[in-house]
């Protein structure tokens, strides 16, 4: 039910920085044989930055993933290579008296019999199986996860605090996958505990060649002497670059994490405010950690240099790239929903931070593309960029005001981008500030009223069920003034949209379409006060 591992006495102490030929000796091996597969563990050099970032910051670590994936033998390594006092434990297994040894009463109190498998004293500690305990053990397992406490009190010792599971199951899964029918979504409040939370890949998902190295290798047991990193020493390192990363890019991290909020909430990938503080600081984790592991930047063409050649440019963009790559690997390695059992879209995901990005490397410094792009509707975000490239041409890039108005678009249904689309299409192709392809978006209502007036009858077959509300909307349009050109083009539009969508609900649209106006109309009379 619990193990217990210390690697204090194989290899000393860890703690203070280490000598400079350690140091760079740590840093050049790590550069060559990466984190992990220096551990033995092969085809995750993805996760070195985010798994150094973690053991760096002591935050919370989730490892997500199937059966046989070095879930374990990963976290097991970490402890022996960081020579920590370590306690793993089967959370589907333990019980109460596992962790805190056995209540005996002391004086007017308790006191608890202390094992060499309890709790106390332990560096590290790995909760294996954590979606499968049970609930009451999985509240008691809590405290320790958040607040590194049981019972109320300090676990003075303990600095990391490690889990891992299985992909919970969800009622919507396929058929044809694997299920693992004990491994439930965990609750929300103890998921978003886990400052990390990374997914492993299957042996299936890995490279050819990192397959045949874990089936020559193995997952044996961890050897501490065959260990090729000193990653003690590494960890000082991130610990000391990610300090300097939050001095230098920390308004740039809060504004790009400020501008991540309303569009991971309308993908279904709602953040708290403590996740959203959460994954500030692993951005600067992992930005310490990518420094530490790889010395590698960005270019302002987007090309990989060296870090001595890229220090020497002293490039702002480049220094935005850099820190732009960090976050986007930071925010996949920082959603907690995965544990929840809710999906994860690696696509949606990634367009949403490059919003983000274009959101904050514009707004820094710059009050009135800040309130814009901290505005929460996507319609009125675009309403305001709109006002302030009337009056400053060029104020708002082409590529921003078309990620505005793609993502305006995308969250309405279809009756209102088409109406969108009306009321923004002249405005945009006056100013010239979207690209082709959001053009092309925006004229697809356009193409489509077109062919409706250019057929030679108006004849439309209308189900018998729906003969009231299509004279409804008839009578609606007939009373549109048609000397007002808005309200002619609203109709020929609601006309349009009616007979391309086959019977959209009839009075509704025509009161949308009058809505619409009203509000545009509404908006110019405040923006002209």
């Amino acid at each position: 039910m619990s193990k217990r591992v210390s690697g204090n006495e194989s290899r000393g102490k860890t703690g203070g920085e280490p000598a400079a030929p350690v140091a760079a000796a740590a840093a050049a091996s790590s550069r060559a044989a990466g984190l992990l597969s220096s551990l033995g563990l092969h085809g995750l050099s993805h996760l070195d930055a985010p798994v150094l970032a973690a053991l760096a910051s002591e935050t919370p670590l989730l490892l997500i993933g199937p059966h046989g994936s070095a879930k374990s033998a990963l976290l097991e390594r970490l402890a022996v290579a960081l020579r920590l006092e370590h306690r793993h434990y089967n959370a589907s297994l333990i019980s109460f008296d596992d962790l805190v040894g056995f209540p005996v009463p002391d004086g007017d109190g308790l006191r608890y019999l202390r094992t060499p498998a309890t709790l106390w004293g332990a560096q590290s500690v790995f909760l294996d199986e954590i979606s499968r305990c049970r609930p009451e053990v999985q509240n008691k397992l809590f405290s320790i996860v958040h607040e590194k406490r049981v019972q109320g009190i300090a676990l003075d010792a303990l600095r990391y605090r490690w889990a891992a599971m299985n992909p919970p199951a969800t009622p919507d899964a396929p058929d044809e996958l694997d299920v693992y029918v004990g491994s439930l979504p965990l609750d929300p409040a103890l998921a978003d505990r886990f400052g990390f939370v990374l997914h492993l890949p299957a042996l299936d998902d890995l490279s050819p060649e990192a397959r045949r190295c874990v089936i020559r290798s193995g997952l044996g047991p961890a050897r501490p002497e065959a260990t090729a990193i000193d990653l003690p020493a590494l960890v000082v390192r991130c610990g000391h670059a990610t300090a300097l990363c939050a001095a230098l890019h920390g308004d740039w991290i809060t504004a790009y994490t400020s501008a991540l909020v309303v569009p991971l909430r309308q993908a279904g990938l709602a953040i708290s405010g403590r996740r959203a503080a959460i994954l500030a600081a692993n951005i600067a984790a992992v930005h310490g950690a990518r420094t530490t592991l790889g010395g590698y930047t960005v270019d302002n063409v987007g090309t990989a240099t060296n870090a001595a050649d890229a220090g020497r440019k002293k490039a702002p963009l480049a220094e935005r790239s850099t820190i732009a790559d960090a976050a986007l690997v930071a925010l996949r390695c920082s959603l907690p929903h995965r544990a929840q059992g809710k999906p994860v879209d690696a696509g949606v995901v990634a367009s949403i931070h490059r919003q983000a990005v274009d959101a904050a490397s514009q707004s820094q410094g710059d009050a009135t593309l800040a309130r814009i792009l901290d505005e929460v509707h996507p319609v009125r975000r675009v309403g305001l960029a709109l006002d302030v490239l009337k009056t400053s041409p060029g104020r708002v890039e082409r590529h921003t005001m078309s990620l505005l108005v793609t993502d305006a678009l995308a969250s309405q249904d279809k009756q209102a981008r088409w109406i969108l689309a009306q009321a923004l299409l002249p405005s945009l192709v006056e100013l010239d500030c979207v690209d082709a392809t959001t053009l092309e978006l925006l004229a697809e209502p356009f193409i489509s009223q077109v062919s409706f007036e250019e057929r030679p009858n108006l004849w439309h077959e209308v189900p018998r069920s729906r003969i009231a509300g299509f004279n409804a909307l008839v009578t609606a349009m007939e009373a549109l003034d048609t000397g007002d050109p808005d309200q002619v083009a609203l109709g020929n539009l609601g006309a349009a949209l009616y007979a391309h969508d086959d019977g959209a609900s009839e009075p509704e649209l025509l009161t949308r379409l009058q809505s619409a106006l009203r509000a545009q109309l509404d908006r110019a009379d405040d923006h002209a006060a």
